[in-house]
């Protein structure tokens, strides 16, 4: 199982257990202060810009392969980002930096 499907398997759990709002999850972020978020944290493992396939990390999804993978919203990328998990780094992102990050994740997805 992929890392991107091992992260969204929890997601639903960790959503209802972490009472995630879902209106801040997917209402929520500037999706430019996302992408500089993700430059300053998550590039050193994830491509994080449209079009980048291959990330620094062979064991991190690109942020766009995250955004168009089934079943992602914002409540799933908000439940992933609020717990650990294997071959990522540990670290907290306050409210507004999460919105952000998920809201540029988000702008990644393909027409649907």
């Amino acid at each position: 199982m992929s890392m991107a499907a091992r992260i969204l398997a929890g997601a639903g759990f960790f959503a209802v257990a972490g009472g995630l709002s879902v209106a801040c999850a997917q209402e929520a972020g500037d999706p430019a202060k996302g992408l500089q978020y993700a430059l300053q944290t998550c590039a050193q493992c994830h491509a994080i810009r449209k079009g980048e396939k291959l990330s620094p990390n062979a064991l991190a999804p690109s942020f766009e392969t995250i955004a168009n993978t089934a079943g992602v919203t914002g409540i799933s990328l908000a439940a992933s980002l609020h717990s650990s998990h294997e071959n990522m780094p540990n670290f907290v992102l306050d409210v507004a930096e999460r919105d952000n990050v998920i809201a540029y994740i988000l702008s990644l997805q393909h027409e649907r």
